[in-house]
């Protein structure tokens, strides 16, 4: 092969630490991106119709309409454990940051369904992805390695999730790439305040992006120049960062009447010591903290941490796929012993973020979305390790052929994924949504509905939800809070086998009827609603 004429050969575009290219190879990350696009718009046709209940797109809905008619950041729904302190509809939202739901309302103002601009903005925020990877592997190491990367992530199943489509985890994730190749071109000052405004963003959109902050300091600081020329790089883009960031408590005040944290329910400790989100069903019992979790319970913890780690390792390689891992490792084992490890200096910044978010996650909450940050990062890390030994053992042809080849692997397991979070999750049929909005036009006003899909429930309804209680809870909720109605979805059975709530097994098993209420009716698709007697 005649490396001068390949397109795709390592010494045309190799970049060595603090020597980033002048140029960087546009049309093939164009062409990259595109067929991002084009598969992600193919993936977003065929997730639509079977989006699941328990779905998050269905609550930054409903908040997005409830910031378009100006009250503020509210949800219709909440969790039974949050009642106490907020006791009447709409309900502050304490469990997640504000921009998405920001950019769903916008879709509300112009007509447009959020659920279906959610869709528009995944597969958007696909094509700019894969984009951006393209090119922080060109400016990194080669246009290889960039095929290579681009490759690995164009139709990567932790990315087009089918299982959590339309999340704001996507966006979030091609934003955090731009920080990351703002930074390691290293363009000065005004990059950093750049990236700062982009970080700030990315955090207003969700705020584990923190993680990461004293990473992209880090980036900041390596460039080029004098000591004092880096420091002030750093410091501009943290200055710019917390500038942005510090309102929050205020605007959240401003918009929702509550100035409070993020209150989520770490499911790593979903133990009989510390139940994780199942606390979150519970009304009016004291339940464990997580530091008293922590102290009293460290082996407990310790080796639920480790189980999960392992976890998230699975987790990441089956989203890689053997391909893309057959490759890198085969990279690596093959190439000059000189330069084994040499190449991967400019990314080991990258190895340090994929172990930080392992880490942390580990110890928090254990879901594949939350690997989408660091997918891109190892995307590119694997075009790199594997570039090298590709341009001595491989022709053009070849090469081209696995790039098919592992974009066809993807794109496969994509699909079959799919099909199988369809039959998993099934959606809620039209038509029990349309007999429920026909009996809830009848309901009292601020009657609660209690229900085990409240975020699909508040939207479709357009009326106050609650997370259906535990059982035990469940006279304590009813004495203190208007109940108007309990509807149980055809899922109902496994989610409260999951949280171990034998007495809405039996509910269910049983056909039982509910004192005080009216019922089991069946609705259309086998949901089942209990309506609260005079």
């Amino acid at each position: 092969m005649d490396d001068a004429a390949d397109a795709c050969s390592i010494s045309d575009s190799f970049a060595v630490p603090g020597a980033p290219p002048k140029r960087l190879p546009w049309r093939a990350a164009a062409a990259w991106s595109a067929l991002a696009l084009v598969l992600g718009a193919l993936y977003a046709l065929a997730t639509f119709p079977n989006l699941a209940p328990q779905n998050d797109i269905w609550d930054y809905s409903q908040e997005a309409r409830q910031l378009s008619r100006g009250e503020g950041f509210t949800s219709l729904y909440t969790y039974p454990t949050l009642l106490r302190s907020d006791e009447s509809p709409p309900y502050p939202v304490r469990w997640r940051m504000p921009f998405y739901a920001l950019r769903g309302s916008l879709f509300v103002q112009s007509g447009t369904p959020p659920p279906v601009g959610y869709m528009i903005l995944s597969v958007g925020s696909q094509g700019i992805l894969v984009f951006l990877v393209f090119l922080l592997g060109a400016h990194l190491h080669s246009t290889r390695a960039a095929h290579l990367a681009a490759a690995a992530a164009v139709a990567c199943p932790l990315l087009l999730d089918p299982y959590h489509p339309g999340l704001s985890q996507l966006p979030a994730a091609a934003f955090g790439l731009l920080i990351w190749i703002l930074l390691l071109r290293r363009r000065g000052l005004p990059t950093a305040f750049v990236a700062g405004i982009v970080a700030a963003v990315i955090w207003y959109t969700r705020a584990e992006s923190l993680l990461f902050v004293p990473l992209w300091a880090w980036a900041a600081w390596r460039g080029d120049g004098s000591g004092p020329a880096r420091v002030s790089r750093a410091v501009a883009f943290v200055s710019v960062f917390v500038v942005l960031c510090a309102p929050w408590p205020f605007l959240l005040r401003e918009w929702s009447g509550v100035a409070a944290p993020i209150q989520g329910n770490p499911t790593l400790l979903y133990t009989p010591e510390y139940p994780g989100y199942a606390s979150s069903r519970t009304y009016g019992e004291v339940m464990p903290g997580m530091l008293g979790y922590v102290l009293g319970h460290p082996v407990a913890l310790f080796s639920r941490w480790v189980k999960d780690v392992i976890g998230y390792g699975v987790d990441l390689a089956w989203g890689l796929g053997p391909g893309v891992l057959g490759l890198a490792m085969a990279g690596l084992l093959l190439r000059e012993p000189g330069v084994r490890y040499r190449e991967l200096a400019p990314i080991r910044i990258f190895f340090v973020a994929i172990v930080l978010q392992v880490a942390a996650f580990a110890a928090l909450e254990r879901s594949p979305r939350f690997l989408t940050p660091i997918v891109p990062l190892a995307c590119i890390a694997a075009g790199i390790a594997a570039a090298p030994t590709l341009g001595r053992i491989c022709g053009r042809r070849m090469v081209l052929l696995l790039f098919l080849l592992l974009v066809g692997e993807r794109a496969a397991m994509v699909a079959f994924e799919t099909r199988v979070a369809a039959r998993r999750f099934p959606p809620i049929p039209a038509a029990m949504a349309d007999s429920l909005r026909e009996r809830a036009s009848r309901w009292p006003a601020q009657g609660l509905l209690l229900t085990d899909v409240p975020d699909w429930a508040a939207w479709h309804l357009d009326r106050p939800a609650v997370l259906l209680p535990t059982s035990r809870t469940m006279k304590r909720l009813e004495a203190e809070h208007p109940v108007a109605a309990i509807l149980l979805s055809p899922n109902a059975r496994r989610r409260n086998v999951a949280d171990a709530d034998t007495g809405w097994v039996a509910v269910w098993d049983r056909f039982e009827a509910i004192e005080g209420y009216r019922g089991p009716i069946t609705l259309p698709g086998g949901g089942r609603l209990y309506e609260r007697t005079p």
